[in-house]
């Protein structure tokens, strides 16, 4: 049968999307305990002692992120076609990894001796480091199981693994057990499953290592862009919590370490979009530019109508969010999150702006970006920090927060003055200000009017009133977005163009 009969790529298709629910499903309920047991973990614990945790998780995480060397990029862009490829370069990376790691242990020795941090928080900072070598091989095993077509018990194995994460916290909860078995137990979560993974990945691609270090330069030429996006990304996600550790206090930091968990769970989509929206805009790429344009500012103004009312309603509704899942004890950082709420909507916007430059030849711009956020955000946060703590509690969490949106908002500008008329019409820039304008109103509204009423009963208000306004103000164009989504629905059930055969 022929590799391009329709027999074949339905099959092709069907496989994929069974491959997606399972992938999907196992994310959701990963998510859902993961969070779970962070929040009850966090309410067990309270801000203070939470301080030292999220400054080991940042500071680990932030150090190993050097160790990926872009390999998972280069996995999904190989393996797919050739999977004996894997045994090629694989041996000489994890020998590579093993090398580069070294080096970041010693590094990161050096700077918490000169960060003056203590000996309780430098246990917990190792044992988080191990953690993290342990998700770095389990990251490349699943890009590599993924590449292969081949998740069967990879979707059981992440709920397996999140389970033991859960009772270990638990356990730790329950028993007073000391602070260090938090990471230990991540750690031994972790490493059951990169066991696990490696024995699927010798199991589906007959892996075999082998070290030769010329496989080295090709591997890193093709995905230096994609790497440094992700290193500077890390930095600039962890460098609020590693500055809080020197420049205010432990306290400080599990409040912003609170606020930014919450304001991160509003983010779970972006995965999805990596998957459902690359597809789809290399398949309009391939028809044209205008056309290719038009599905941008499209896919842009259907993402806003979804990231606006979610992140208005997160600020509104701050204080009870936090009340609600974190308790009073967490009542402070609330003001952080309710600056961070922006962040959901440039968040999304990047990531739409930042699929549409690498499907259209922007890698780089992408990649300079992200080293332009990794200056910007260090040096606004280390000097709006000190500021912060003269806001009382609470501040210095709130200081970082105008920090990330102030760095996204100049990530963001670059994108769209990068991509030019491409990106904005006239229909997306009119239906955004309408839509901004319905925001700036509610926000009006809950300030001056609506203030007297208990948190729970002002959105009770304003959720309705916020969907009356943008359908009077033609700011949610409900035929256009439902026309719309038929369409990307349609394209996406279309088979793959053939790639025209080669001249003999």
């Amino acid at each position: 049968m022929s590799p391009h009969h329709p027999e074949s790529t339905h099959a092709e298709v069907s496989r994929t999307l069974v491959n997606a629910l399972k992938l999907g499903g196992s994310l959701v309920m990963t998510l859902v305990i993961g969070f779970g047991v962070r929040v009850a973990l966090r309410r067990y614990l309270g801000p203070s002692v939470m301080g030292p945790l999220n400054f080991a998780e940042a500071f680990a995480s932030t150090a190993f992120v050097v160790v990926g060397l872009g390999l998972d990029t280069h996995i999904r862009n190989v393996v797919p076609v050739r999977p004996q490829a894997a045994s090629e370069f694989l041996g000489t990376f994890f020998v590579t990894r093993a090398l580069l790691g070294l080096l970041v242990v010693f590094g990161m020795a050096g700077v918490l001796q000169l960060m003056g941090v203590a000996p309780e928080s430098r246990k917990l900072v190792w044992v988080y480091a191990a953690a993290q070598v342990m998700q770095s091989l389990n990251v490349t095993f699943v890009a590599l199981l993924q590449s292969a077509r081949t998740i069967d018990g990879l979707s059981v194995l992440n709920v397996v693994a999140k389970l033991l994460w859960a009772v270990g916290f638990v356990a730790t909860m329950l028993f007073g057990w000391p602070l260090y078995c938090i990471p230990l137990t991540v750690l031994a979560s972790e490493a059951v499953k990169a066991l696990v993974s490696w024995w699927l990945v010798r199991r589906h691609l007959q892996v075999k290592l082998h070290v030769d270090f010329g496989q080295l330069r090709p591997v890193l030429k093709s995905s230096f862009p994609f790497y440094v996006n992700v290193v500077a990304l890390e930095v600039v996600n962890r460098f609020g919590v590693n500055a809080l550790e020197v420049r205010s206090t432990q306290h400080e930091i599990g409040l912003y370490g609170a606020a930014s968990e919450l304001a991160q769970m509003t983010f779970i989509l972006a995965p999805m979009l990596f998957g459902v929206v690359t597809p789809l805009f290399a398949r309009t790429k391939a028809k044209g530019d205008q056309e290719y344009g038009e599905m941008l500012r499209r896919t842009l103004e259907l993402v806003l109508v979804v990231a606006f009312p979610a992140a208005l309603f997160m600020a509104l509704g701050s204080e009870l969010w936090v009340s609600l899942i974190l308790g009073p004890q967490y009542a402070a950082s609330a003001l952080a999150l309710r600056i961070l709420a922006a962040s959901l909507v440039l968040s999304y916007v990047a990531v739409i702006c930042a699929l549409a430059l690498n499907v259209g030849g922007g890698a780089w711009t992408v990649t300079t970006t992200s080293l332009l956020s990794m200056v910007l955000n260090p040096v606004l946060v280390l000097g709006l920090v000190g500021f912060g703590n003269a806001w009382g509690e609470g501040g210095a969490g709130a200081a970082c927060a105008v920090a990330t949106i102030t760095t996204e908002l100049v990530v963001v500008g670059l994108m769209f003055w990068r991509m030019g008329r491409m990106a904005l019409d006239g229909r997306l820039v009119r239906r955004t200000l309408l839509t901004l304008g319905v925001c700036a109103v509610l926000s009006a509204l809950d300030f001056f009017v609506f203030a007297p009423l208990a948190p729970a009963l002002r959105l009770l208000v304003e959720v309705p009133l916020y969907l009356v306004l943008v359908l009077v103000t033609r700011a949610l164009p409900v035929r256009e977005t439902l026309a719309f989504v038929k369409t990307v629905r349609a394209m996406r059930s279309q088979p793959p163009p053939t790639a025209p055969a080669a001249a003999s």
